[in-house]
């Protein structure tokens, strides 16, 4: 009879560890969060545009193509939560001296550039750049489409994605040109 109750007891201690299974519901929560615009910087901005530098060159009498030396800065836009698309467009006058001397048939290029967010954690789509050739008419070098390019962007080009052809029959001279950056809040149609 000993042994039997020693089984017994050994029996029941061992039950005690293991444990009891019950049928457990799935259980649905939420997670919740609420986003404002902020209403004091709300507006898309255009924050930084390039100044180009070809530098001094020695005039060679056929068609030639310079790049540029240096760039001064990158193309930088913010936009703080504006969903209706926007672009940077970019127009120029003619390359000038100061005794009003005018660079003839000229071209001014921009390549496509790199463009990068400047938080790498940003989700949004990443405006697209776009190759052009700057002429008095306002032509789109950066653009997001509605519900992208939100966050801040930047645009960089290498030296030899900005190229200036200089035809023959020029003199030679130290020209100047003047570049106007415009953001626009809705993308080209």
């Amino acid at each position: 009879m000993k042994k039997y109750i020693g089984t017994l007891i050994a029996g029941v201690t061992l039950m005690a560890g293991f444990p009891v299974v019950g049928h457990a519901a799935d259980q649905k929560t939420t997670a919740d969060v609420s986003l404002t615009q902020d209403e004091l910087n709300k507006d898309v901005t255009l924050d930084q545009a390039p100044s180009v530098d070809f530098g001094s060159n020695v005039r060679d009498n056929g068609t030639v193509t310079y790049s540029a030396k240096s760039i001064t800065d990158a193309i930088k836009v913010t936009n703080p939560g504006n969903t209706d698309g926007w672009q940077v467009s970019v127009s120029r006058t003619g390359f000038t001296t100061t005794d009003a001397q005018a660079l003839k048939g000229e071209l001014l290029k921009f390549g496509t550039a790199a463009v990068t967010p400047d938080d790498d954690q940003n989700a949004s789509t990443r405006p697209t750049a776009h190759e052009i050739t700057i002429n008095n008419a306002p032509q789109a070098i950066l653009t997001a489409n509605a519900k992208e390019g939100i966050g801040k962007f930047t645009a960089t080009h290498a030296n030899d994605q900005i190229t200036l052809v200089v035809p023959a029959g020029n003199v030679a001279g130290a020209y100047k040109s003047t570049l106007t950056w415009t953001l626009a809040n809705t993308p080209e149609a």
